[in-house]
């Protein structure tokens, strides 16, 4: 199943937060939040790059700084507040929209410049004003404001994707995984993983995405096994290492967070291809079984399940496949969970909701998410093994654990260092729409990689 497009709609804003306002469980008061603004280094005159507040945009679709948003539970009216530009700024940054075009532009009810916030919310004789934690509102001090349930709603509100979310996202994944397989098709022996990264971004921005969703991981060889390594400054220079690239734009706020990892010489080593191989059944199996009304946690120990069984085939694990999952031996192969929620962030709130503790056992003490699947949800599916030195001297000086590995096997596939595979996928009534294409079969990489090593 495909959910419907929404082409060219206006930014669902008031849907937004009339959702989040149901969440709230109340017939009155009103939601109040505020844009991030511009931030500049220390002792100069030089901006941080500004990114949007993230429930802010969830809440208005505004991506400039210096606005605000209310909406009032009761009369079901959004109103936009616009930072006013005087003609001194506007020399610098341009002369605005109206009110009424930026009102009409974002889909709100009302529009006011942000001096009249107070003399607004005092206008709608509300009782009750519902902020987020982290935003500041000086000019409401007088107001009954709680800063507790909000976070949770709009949170919760963020969780489910509609049909213009999911259409971004679609996108973002389209313009993403073309860049990866480009990189596949341009990687050369003798590059440097800069280049990678700096020809991934300059692809995504071409083709419309505002910046990088997050700070693209690009890891030859043994630096795959460092989970967020982002130093991306070495050598292309040996044909018998995979490179990992994890990497996604963010296209009108919304993320992608696609991972590939591929040769760079014409084919897979026998060691890589095998580990490759494991990885890639891992995900294969999870995606075909999430499903609404199952747990994420359950797609998590699926994973484990899938790589036990290949690790035994391997060599790499010993014994008895029950007690190698019971142990959770995998945990020291792949320390992180199968994946996490997405949308506006990368690693996307309500994860966890109220309640719900983390497990304290290898692999799943840093799972993002442990809920039940539902609908219109989205996650990533990012299962990996890699052979991590620290974690792997943990694991031999433990015997109930050693006794499952073996280390001498392990040795062999060291110079591996990791293999990601991740796409994105959003939960239907039947299933789920992985809405990321690139290529990840072990023929149709090694095809790409060997038209580019003759090339």
């Amino acid at each position: 199943m495909s959910f419907s497009t929404a082409s060219s709609k206006t930014y669902p804003a008031k849907q937004h937060l009339v959702r989040t306002a149901k969440n709230l469980g109340v017939s009155s008061g009103v939601i109040f939040v505020r844009g991030g603004d511009i931030i500049v280094h220390p002792d100069s005159d030089t901006e941080y790059e500004f990114h949007q507040d993230s429930s802010f945009y969830y809440l208005s679709g505004v991506v400039e700084p210096g606005y605000a948003a209310a909406y009032d539970i009761a009369s079901d009216t959004a109103i936009l507040f616009v930072n006013h530009v005087s003609a001194d700024e506007a020399v610098w940054i341009g002369v605005p929209a109206s009110l009424d075009e930026q009102r009409a532009a974002y889909g709100f009810d009302q529009a006011h410049f942000t001096k009249d916030v107070a003399s607004v919310i005092k206008a709608l004789g509300a009782s009750q004003v519902f902020m987020l934690p982290h935003h500041q509102a000086p000019e409401l001090e007088s107001f009954a404001v709680d800063r507790e349930k909000l976070i949770e709603a709009v949170h919760e509100a963020r969780v489910f994707k509609d049909d213009y979310e999911i259409e971004i996202m679609r996108r973002a994944n389209q313009i993403s995984g073309s860049a990866h397989e480009t990189l596949m098709r341009e990687a050369r022996l003798g590059m440097n993983e800069a280049e990678l990264r700096g020809r991934f971004v300059g692809l995504v921005l071409a083709q419309g995405c505002s910046y990088e969703a997050y700070g693209s991981i690009v890891a030859r060889g043994r630096n795959a096994a460092i989970l967020h390594y982002t130093k991306n400054n070495m050598p292309l220079d040996s044909a018998e290492n995979m490179v990992l690239v994890d990497a996604g734009g963010s296209l009108r706020c919304y993320a992608s967070d696609i991972t590939r990892t591929w040769p760079l010489g014409a084919s897979f080593s026998a060691e890589c291809r095998a580990i490759y191989a494991v990885v890639l059944d891992m995900q294969k199996t999870v995606i075909a079984a999430c499903g609404p009304n199952k747990q994420w946690m359950d797609m998590h120990l699926l994973a484990n399940r899938v790589a036990a069984k290949g690790l035994l085939e391997l060599g790499i694990l010993r014994g008895s496949l029950e007690d190698i999952v019971e142990k959770h031996v995998v945990g020291y192969f792949m320390p992180h969970g199968i994946g996490h929620l997405i949308g506006i962030d990368t690693h996307d709130v309500g994860g966890y909701p109220r309640g719900v503790e983390r497990v304290n056992a290898p692999g799943l003490r840093y799972l993002r998410a442990n809920r039940e699947m539902l609908p219109r949800m989205a996650f990533t599916v990012e299962p990996g093994l890699y052979f991590v030195d620290a974690i792997l001297a943990d694991a031999k000086a433990d015997p109930t654990i050693a006794e499952h590995i073996d280390f001498d096997v392990v040795a062999k596939y060291r110079s591996v260092g990791g293999v990601r595979i991740e796409d994105n996928i959003v939960i239907t009534e039947t299933g789920n729409d992985n809405l990321t294409t690139c290529v990840k079969e072990i023929a149709d990489i090694e095809a790409i990689r060997a038209k580019a090593t003759q090339d």
